[in-house]
């Protein structure tokens, strides 16, 4: 059996099936985003160096200085 499934301009994918029995995908997407289209992103106060943590206040990702906003003590990156 044959899938293709390919995604043009549109926002609807077009599939076909087929009779073999291999699988053949083509997605092509050239939508760029960028952090200032985001809406949970403010982007007001980045500087170069700076970082994104998330303010449960405002419920956005903000720009800040990670020396002196960020606790780097309380990072935990796990068992390995």
């Amino acid at each position: 059996m044959t899938i293709n499934v390919s995604v043009g301009n549109k926002s609807t994918p077009k599939v076909s099936v087929g009779i073999s029995n291999s699988i053949n995908t083509s997605i092509v997407s050239k939508k760029v985003v960028t952090l200032e289209t985001l809406s949970d992103v403010d982007t007001d106060a980045v500087q170069d160096g700076w970082t994104l943590a998330y303010n449960d206040t405002t419920n956005k990702w903000e720009a800040v200085d990670p020396a002196s906003e960020l606790n780097l003590g309380i990072i935990d990156g796990g068992t390995f």
